[in-house]
């Protein structure tokens, strides 16, 4: 069986395949960098707290520190959105993938790809898409209503037994 998925890539999907990509393969890093960064967070409190006890009129600096560093642990995947989106290139955000019996191919008007299912290390999946890991740093993304031939349901069975991966569900 074919399946033929078109997906438009835009900031929505670069945050869903960034999201992907720090609770699937990145982890343990993802953990490590949030427990470290809370710990900042806190000391910057208690810095602040003991300034402003003190009477220093520059306790707010450890304050708006702390504050940042919360924006920024929250909103990790918008900015590595805002940090890795400037890389795709305009002709290259609506791409058409064929998945045929041997191998997948990827059309859009900047290039065409050709890929092993072999080459496939991780298949997750989200409530409106489908990743590809193909290595720690390279992804792909394919929008569940972007089937033009073959059903949701049907292109689950049939990666899960071309890649012999188990799917992995990412929320």
């Amino acid at each position: 069986m074919e399946f033929v998925n078109r997906t438009v890539i835009g900031g929505k999907e670069l945050a869903a395949l960034s999201r992907g990509t720090r609770k699937a393969m990145h982890k343990r890093r993802s953990i490590i960098v949030q427990i470290l960064a809370v710990m900042i967070m806190a000391l910057n409190l208690l810095f602040a707290w003991a300034s402003w006890r003190v009477g220093d009129s520059r306790w707010w600096l450890n304050a708006a520190v702390a504050a940042f560093l919360l924006v920024i642990t929250l909103r990790e995947d918008w900015f590595n959105l805002k940090l890795t989106g400037r890389y795709v290139q305009p002709d290259a955000q609506e791409v058409t993938t064929t998945f045929g019996p041997e191998e997948f191919t990827q059309v859009s008007k900047a290039a065409e790809g050709r890929f092993q299912y072999g080459q496939i290390e991780t298949v997750c999946e989200t409530s409106d898409y489908f990743l590809f890991y193909l290595d720690h740093n390279l992804g792909q993304i394919y929008d569940k209503n972007g089937f033009t031939k073959g059903t949701v349901m049907a292109f689950r069975d049939f990666i899960g037994k071309k890649t012999g991966l188990q799917i992995r569900n990412i929320r």
